[in-house]
């Protein structure tokens, strides 16, 4: 029997942006903050990176992080994009804006992802030229794959359940705030140990056509209708 860490692979879903509802946290993420915390400043970037991709591989996570998925519309970056939405056009009017404002007074700079501002000019700039832009092309075309830019990732739980982790957070809280057309990418990165064993238990088939099969059937449930509800309850 082939171990379970060689008969999932990384896939890319194609899903309607709205039946995503969950979100967690990556199960390896606390060795990452560690090492951002500790290790000495100069290696962090070099060390996380490599740490996060090491830790990731084996695609198969046992654990609770699927049981403490949070609804992802209750997320801070959704609440202040959607805030900034509501907002326009006068996006300086947004509680995102107000905080940036503050930070630029307080630390002498705001910076989202790779924009960074030290005044407010430049914050305007990161603010129309990409968070406000982001917004509006997501409402006229849907998602559009960056050329070189990373897939929203994903993992599933236990229960089949599909739930948003790292990368494209923003991605899909603006999908989700303009009601975006089409379909919406996530790379799959990880399954829960115990739906991996459900699945495979008794199976006399090739086991890696299984877990195909499987994730195909997920990703054609995720691709139908609206918010999908939980096959459970999380606590």
């Amino acid at each position: 029997m082939m171990a379970q860490g060689d008969v999932f692979s990384p896939t890319v879903m194609y899903i309607n942006p709205h039946a995503l509802a969950l979100h967690t946290l990556e199960p390896h993420l606390k060795w990452v903050v560690w090492s951002a915390e500790n290790l000495p400043r100069f290696a962090n970037r070099y060390f996380v990176f490599r740490l996060k991709g090491f830790l990731a591989r084996k695609g198969v996570f046992r654990g609770n992080w699927d049981l403490k998925s949070r609804p992802f519309v209750e997320r801070d970056e959704f609440l202040l994009m959607a805030d900034l939405y509501e907002s326009l056009p006068d996006f300086r009017q947004s509680a995102w804006y107000k905080r940036a404002k503050q930070m630029i007074t307080t630390t002498g700079r705001f910076s989202h992802k790779d924009c960074l501002a030290h005044d407010l000019v430049e914050l305007d700039q990161v603010f129309e030229g990409y968070l406000v832009h982001l917004l509006l092309t997501m409402k006229s075309e849907g998602y559009r794959q960056r050329k070189g830019a990373d897939y929203p990732e994903a993992m599933i739980g236990r229960d089949g359940t599909l739930i948003k982790t790292a990368h494209g957070t923003h991605r899909l809280c603006a999908a989700k705030i303009v009601g975006a057309p089409g379909l919406f990418p996530v790379k799959v990165v990880g399954v829960h140990r115990e739906w991996l064993s459900m699945l495979l238990a008794g199976s006399n088939g090739n086991q890696s056509e299984v877990v195909s099969d499987a994730l195909r059937e997920i990703e054609q449930r995720y691709r139908a209708g609206a918010e999908i509800i939980p096959l459970r309850r999380f606590v």
